[in-house]
């Protein structure tokens, strides 16, 4: 990749001079570009390092390179967590004479071999290297596969004091070195070096060495090994090493469950306010179990809906209620259900509800027949009155465990808790929803929270949208799944109905001891361990494998920062919301207090949200703005676009397009959305690499639309073909173009004109 080789330097066609007035010119402006960049006061110069305004700066060049180096070997460099700026400068030779060069210098060492060996010198074995390096470049170049450049690498070190700076350069010399990269200051040359660094693309110093195409991949310094990638994704923190966003999609993991642990105040329900906001911006459904109405000002902020579970609440669900399962499937919900409303069972309690159930049940005319299965289910009271003779037994292998069932049941059908003996009424009518059950009593939160996930985990299977369902607390829940039963199932089959758990709990020591806990991770794909009790960092160390590195860093981590563990990957992360993200999701009560000053704030501050509300839509109609409000857009960066709008007419609008579509394209997404939006509020518009459009039909269908206008047919054709794939994910798709030759390539699927949109949609929601 770095060819053993020193070829001569050629000046390429760019680098010939120019006309003698076009090269005044640019002298000039050469001349004062370092001034224009930075507006110092002073530059002190000193041979091996330049005073600018204070700020001391040494440029350290790489003279000599290793000859073989694996792809992303500059990261290395990139991670030192010092003050510096890395500049590479990378020119091509033209192929001619690249082979013209590497032949005269095979010539050369042909000669200086045979010269050695009819002296009867040992040829070095450097020189013979070097050979077998020419000759094979020269073959990769002539069949095309090779190309030659020339690399120069500078990294300007950077500091406030002389002495600092010395450190610094100190440790870029240690670690170039360790890399088999030989670093050298060019002394005397600092500021011709230090304009090198700029970002102008001018390398003054010429320190140069050979470099063929792939060593030139190789040489991309942004790659990091800790985790992949996802175009999908979302942002889940930023590298704590090197600051390089970490960006996942869970759903493309080995599956899409997330679990995150942490000690009390560690910034557990920030980080996921975090992430559920951001899936939720991507088209994602959001369910959420919520013990201490922690998420109820998140869900209102995004029209959501908030289902409050409570003794005097409407909102109810039977635990008896079928929920479309299987007989036998409800029977293992049940029995682990029962196990978590009475802290466990043993095996006597267990035969005797196994019987009281399918008695209960076949009174209420349920049995293993399908058929059966619609038929209204029987309540707790049902089974309460199954149980209840058998506690006049005078056998104690009955009486007992009937006594120790009855005694746990009766509070759910005659005490505090009888709100729970009822027949169902929910409705999960929206995409973001939180279960409020605070004013559970402690005693009954564990029963509830289980019956949520098992009816959101079944309403949820009947479509392939991607969910989440957020189980805060989630020991309790889990812990009812010591046996390796229901809660299991569920864990372990999630994946195939799209559907992630995001689990979040605090007893970090009976996650990791138990055989629930083990069974969890086991089929959780994704880890997030913030700030850990020294108490627990044992078990912590040797349940996940950490080194002394990652272990001393979940145990001193502060608010915010985790160790990110994605399938076999491991990072650590800082979590950073963005300002408004933050306004919406912080809970410390002195940023609430100031919120709610801002709010009550005169007619004035008023008057002025109102005025930026409105500037920041991207797209406004020409016709409906006045002189004043369109001139105040275009000095805000709007400018003036004419497109032919969905009924085919020609009409000019105001936009600030901020993507790299097309301004034709942007003004269509636009159109088509406030045309979706006319029947639905579940409609979203995306300028990543989803459909520029989805949105989902009174019957839960999701329907996505992609949007092509290229300036060609064949750019046309090679965005349909690339999209394709992702769009036959959505139960309907279809295109709209803006080049009436693409309706013939029918092998897309259904093909659209702009004008056609309405139909379509209307059409869309007329359909039963």
């Amino acid at each position: 990749m770095f060819p053993n080789i020193k070829l001569p330097i050629k000046k390429l066609p760019f680098m010939k001079k120019k006309k003698e007035g076009k090269k005044k010119l640019y002298d000039e402006y050469k001349n004062k570009l370092l001034t224009y960049l930075t507006s110092p006061s002073t530059i002190k110069r000193h041979p091996d390092y330049i005073d600018i305004d204070n700020k001391f700066h040494r440029v350290i060049a790489a003279i000599n390179f290793p000859r073989v180096v694996e792809p992303g070997w500059l990261t290395r460099l990139i991670e030192m967590n010092l003050d510096f700026d890395l500049s590479i400068h990378i020119r091509p030779y033209s192929i001619e004479s690249t082979i013209t060069m590497l032949e005269n210098e095979l010539k050369k060492q042909k000669t200086d071999i045979y010269a050695l060996e009819s002296e009867g010198k040992i040829v070095p074995q450097s020189l013979i290297q070097k050979h077998q390096d020419t000759m094979a470049l020269l073959s990769q170049i002539q069949a095309g596969t090779e190309k030659m450049f020339d690399m120069s690498l500078y990294i300007d070190a950077k500091a406030h004091d002389k002495k600092t700076l010395d450190k610094v350069t100190s440790k870029i010399k240690a670690n170039m070195t360790s890399i088999m990269i030989t670093p050298k200051i060019p002394s005397f040359q600092m500021y011709s070096a230090l304009r090198s660094v700029l970002p102008i693309g001018n390398d003054e110093i010429h320190i140069t060495r050979n470099i063929t195409s792939s060593g030139v991949a190789a040489c991309f310094p942004f790659a990091t090994t800790s985790l992949e990638h996802h175009t999908t994704g979302i942002l889940i923190g930023f590298n704590q090493i090197n600051n390089i966003p970490i960006i996942i999609d869970p759903f493309e993991l080995s599956n899409p469950n997330i679990i995150v642990l942490g000690t009390s105040g560690g910034g557990k329900s920030y980080c996921i306010k975090l992430l559920i906001m951001r899936e939720f911006m991507e088209g994602v459904d959001i369910n959420i179990i919520d013990p201490q109405a922690e998420y109820t000002d998140l869900v209102k902020t995004f029209d959501g809906k908030i289902i409050r579970i409570a003794p005097d609440s409407d909102n109810i669900i039977n635990p008896m209620d079928m929920l479309g399962q299987s007989y036998d499937e409800k029977k293992l919900s049940l029995l682990s259900f029962f196990r978590v409303l009475m802290g466990g069972m043993d095996e006597s309690m267990r035969a005797i509800l196994d019987d009281c159930i399918d008695s209960t049940y076949e009174d209420a005319g349920i049995t293993h027949d399908p058929r059966t299965w619609s038929k209204t289910p029987p309540i707790l009271e049902d089974l309460y009155n199954h149980v209840l003779p058998l506690t006049r037994s005078d056998k104690d292998i009955i009486y007992k465990p009937a006594m120790a069932i009855v005694t746990r049941l009766k509070p759910f059908v005659t005490g505090g808790l009888r709100f729970l003996n009822q027949h169902t009424k929910m409705e999960l009518d929206n995409r973001m929803i939180s279960f409020d059950i605070r004013d559970i009593p402690d005693v009954g939160k564990g029963p509830i929270m289980f019956l949520l996930l098992e009816y959101i985990y079944n309403q949820m299977k009947k479509s392939k949208k991607r969910k989440i369902v957020v189980i805060d607390e989630a020991w309790t829940v889990l812990s009812a799944g010591e046996e390796g039963e229901y809660v299991f199932r569920i864990i372990k089959t999630c994946r195939k109905f799209n559907l992630g758990l995001i689990m979040i709990t605090q007893d970090v020591e009976d996650v990791l001891t138990s055989r629930a806990g083990r069974a969890v991770m086991a089929n959780t794909a994704t880890k997030l361990l913030l700030k850990q009790d020294t108490t627990v960092i044992d078990d912590i160390v040797e349940r996940f494998h950490l080194n002394e590195a990652e272990a001393e860093f979940v145990k001193r981590a502060g608010i915010g920062n985790a160790l990110l563990i994605a399938g076999n990957s491991r990072v650590p992360i800082y979590i950073q919301a963005s300002p408004e993200e933050h306004r919406i999701i912080t809970t410390k009560p002195d940023e609430l207090r100031e919120l709610v000053r801002e709010e009550k704030k005169g007619p004035e501050v008023e008057y002025e949200a109102k005025m930026e509300f409105d500037v920041t839509k991207p797209i406004h109609r020409e016709a409906k703005l006045s002189y004043d409000e369109m001139q105040a857009l275009l000095n805000m960066g709007f400018h003036e676009v004419k497109v032919e709008n969905l009924e085919g007419m020609n009409e000019v609008f105001i936009i600030r397009n901020e993507t790299k579509e097309t301004d034709e394209h942007f003004v269509l997404q636009y159109l088509i959305y406030e045309e979706i939006k006319k029947y639905t509020d579940r409609v979203l518009i995306h300028h990543t690499t989803l459909p520029d459009i989805t949105f989902e039909t009174l019957t839960g269908e999701i329907v996505a639309i992609e949007i092509i206008a290229e300036p060609n047919v064949e750019i046309s054709l090679d965005r349909m073909r690339d999209k394709l794939k992702m769009l036959r994910r959505y139960d309907i798709y279809f295109y709209v173009v803006t080049d009436p030759e693409l309706k013939k390539y029918d092998e897309f699927g259904e093909i659209l004109l702009r004008t056609q949109v309405p139909a379509k949609i209307r059409k869309i929601f007329e359909t039963k």
